[in-house]
C-alpha cells in the first residue's frame, strides 16, 4: 500500500509542476503579446502625430517640410 501512496504522491507532484509550468508559459506569452500590442499602438500614435504635424505645416505653407 505504501508503494501506491508514493506513486500517487509523485503523480500529484508531477501534475502540480506541469500545471505551474503551463501557467507560467501562458503568463509569459500574454506579456509578450501585450508588449507587442503596446508597441504597435505607440507606433500608430507616433505616425498619427507625425501626419498631423505634416498636415499643419503644409497648411501653413511650409512645403519644404522633411519627413
Amino acid at each position: 500500500m505504501s508503494d501506491f501512496a508514493e506513486t500517487l504522491t509523485e503523480v500529484k507532484t508531477d501534475i502540480m509542476h506541469a500545471s505551474i509550468s503551463l501557467e507560467n508559459e501562458s503568463k509569459e506569452r500574454n506579456q509578450k503579446e501585450d508588449a507587442a500590442r503596446l508597441l504597435r499602438a505607440r507606433r500608430a500614435i507616433e505616425q498619427h502625430l507625425e501626419q498631423k504635424r505634416f498636415n499643419h505645416n503644409v497648411a501653413n505653407g511650409w512645403d519644404d517640410y522633411k519627413i
